[in-house]
Parts: C-alpha cells; structure tokens; sequence
C-alpha cells in the first residue's frame, strides 16, 4: 500500500479518535488500526538500547552480591538481562529494578 493511502487512514482515524469513537465498547479496532497505520509509516519512536548500560551496572552488583541460598557467585544470564543466576545451586536473582 501507498504512503497516501497510510496518511489518509490515519486522518480517518483520528477523526473518529477525536470525537471519543475509539472509546467505545465496540471501538477498540480504532486505536489497534490507527497504531498499525503509524507503524506502517514508521511515525512510532524506536525502542532505546540500554544493554550497556544495564550490563555495567549488572558487573558491579553481581560481584557485590552473593547468592542468598549458599553463598555462592552469582553470574548474568544474558546480556541486556537484570536477573542473574547462581553458579552453585542455580537459583535465579533479580539484582536490578
């Protein structure tokens, strides 16, 4: 489909947005189209990547912290992740918030 055709749709869209439409029991397609019809362009933001950020703050608390169980060192599971999981007994921690 044609760009014109997207922004037309949004038009439409927010027409029937602005006068309370997508509000109704029955209007939820509105808002679940309208999202679409931006994806399509590509108008939403990007998601941000915090995976360094996330993964330099997980180091310092991984090698702060022991596991609660048995005491033993605790690894990350994966990058970007804010759990990590004991080496010894494998239970799992939720170092960051």
């Amino acid at each position: 489909m044609d760009e014109a055709y997207h922004y037309s749709q949004l038009v439409k869209l927010g027409d029937m947005m602005g006068d309370g439409l997508h509000l109704e029991p029955d209007g939820k397609w509105i808002s679940r189209e309208y999202k679409a019809h931006l994806k399509s362009l590509g108008l939403l933001p990007k998601r941000k990547n915090n995976t360094s950020i996330i993964n330099d703050a997980m180091v310092s608390r991984v090698s702060e912290i022991t596991c609660g169980n048995c005491s033993g060192k605790l690894k990350q599971n994966r990058s970007g992740s804010k759990r990590a999981t004991c080496i010894n007994c494998k239970s799992q921690w939720k170092l960051l918030k």
